[in-house]
């Protein structure tokens, strides 16, 4: 799947958080009659971590790294309507934004990024940015919170 654009005015947009399936923000794509393409995985050219913004809503940044620390991170590919874009990108607060995300299959599509600081926060022993990368996906995340939470390990 290498083309970013669809036919019909539709595009292709990766996600990787809470727009996934049966996450909390994935009704701003289906109210936007998006609908759901395929799961697939990025390139292995990123880090994935979990921060928590100053409302305190805890959320996942996908970063590219050249450096070869990277992995390949669990996605969701939806068809947007371009119609339908603008509104779906006044949703999107900073520090995330949309790029072009290489995809496993060498293929690429726009899809969720974060902005660099947050890696080099993360490296700079901020606490509210944990580097989730070895977890490979957000939903892995969200399981060990969960377990976390129960009580589990």
């Amino acid at each position: 799947m290498a083309a970013a654009a669809a036919a019909g005015g539709k595009m292709l947009l990766a996600v990787c958080g809470l727009h996934l399936r049966n996450q909390p923000l994935n009704h701003q794509l289906t109210s936007l009659s998006s609908t759901f393409v395929r799961e697939c995985r990025s390139a292995p050219e990123y880090r994935l971590y979990a921060f928590t913004d100053a409302a305190g809503k805890t959320k996942p940044g996908m970063i590219a790294v050249t450096d070869g620390s990277g992995t390949a991170v669990h996605l969701e590919v939806w068809e947007l309507p371009i119609d339908n874009f603008g509104h779906f990108m006044l949703q999107v607060p900073p520090p995330l934004g949309i790029g072009t995300v290489k995809l496993e299959d060498g293929g690429s599509v726009k899809g969720f990024i974060c902005e660099g600081w947050v890696a080099e926060a993360c490296k700079g022993g901020a606490d509210n940015i944990e580097d989730i990368t070895h977890l490979g996906s957000w939903l892995a995340y969200v399981e060990r919170q969960q377990q976390q939470a129960n009580g589990g390990s």
